[in-house]
């Protein structure tokens, strides 16, 4: 709906973007190792990474290291409902080039993938002024893009309280290592593909398959499946939980598939199997 860069020899350095969020999953693709931040100025979405969800609403910052991402459509959001944000991108050539001292010189306190960033004063301001440039693009020539790269750097910086802009920076282009396994266990009840979870693993579908046969001595599609019933069993014991909240908290697309998914493993739908536990508890 609305689309605005600035750009730095070539590469995309900000951009403002009003988008529909009408919309399941999209990849976050990094091309060239590079950093971003982005700040919300409406809407609501869900950021995936390989081990966590975040939920980003309106006024909310993120600052997410160079790695492989998801941003999803957050479960309550109107489908009618638009995002709108402000992006930068940070590529290490560029960055680097801005401080002559080594930036290698300690690793940063706080190792991250993606967090939400304390959206202070100087902040919002700096915001402001850069939405100046978008609507004047008449002035934004490469020195005044640079600048302003630099000034949000120092600003970011400042807001995660890092020991120096050096140690900062080096942390954005030291790509936090996921243990594989801990990437499998935490998006256990995810409605993600086999393409979609060998993408956060950063590796291809074909050599994901075979870690997770490895690890786990079954196929993705078993193992996934029979969590998702297990977890399905224990929630369909708790009287009052609607199983529609069920089918969608243990990852089903929807209730029809659900149903049908546990009827074929149990024999029995999900609200019969309700019924016959909560007799077999009056039965005790």
């Amino acid at each position: 709906m609305e689309h605005r860069v600035l750009e730095y020899k070539g590469k995309m350095v900000f951009q403002r973007m009003t988008m529909s969020s009408d919309f399941r999953r999209i990849p976050k693709f990094f091309k060239e190792d590079e950093a971003c931040f982005l700040f919300l100025t409406e809407g609501v979405f869900q950021f995936r990474t390989p081990t966590k969800e975040v939920t980003f609403q309106e006024g909310d910052g993120l600052l997410a290291q160079c790695g492989n991402y998801y941003i999803e459509k957050a479960k309550t959001t109107d489908s009618n409902e638009n995002l709108s944000f402000i992006g930068a991108y940070f590529y290490p050539d560029i960055v680097k080039s801005f401080f002559q001292s080594d930036l290698t010189i300690r690793p940063f306190s706080h190792p991250f993938d993606a967090t939400k960033v304390n959206m202070e004063p100087m902040l919002k301001t700096f915001l402001d002024s850069l939405n100046f440039v978008f609507d004047n693009p008449v002035i934004a020539d490469e020195n005044m893009i640079i600048n302003k790269l630099k000034e949000l750097l120092l600003l970011l910086s400042k807001s995660e309280k890092a020991e120096s802009i050096h140690s900062f920076i080096n942390s954005l282009f030291d790509p936090y290592q996921h243990n594989f396994e801990s990437i499998i266990q935490k998006n256990i009840y995810s409605s993600l593909s086999v393409e979609e979870y060998s993408h956060l693993c950063n590796c291809s579908v074909s050599t994901f398959k075979r870690k997770f046969k490895g690890v786990y001595h079954t196929t993705p599609a078993n193992y996934f499946l029979e969590k998702k019933l297990q977890k399905a069993q224990e929630l369909l014991k708790i009287k009052n939980l609607p199983i529609s909240d069920i089918a969608f908290t243990c990852g089903f697309e929807n209730i029809s598939s659900f149903n049908k998914t546990f009827k074929r493993k149990f024999a029995s739908t999900p609200t019969d199997y309700r019924m016959n536990q909560m007799d077999n508890l009056l039965d005790r």
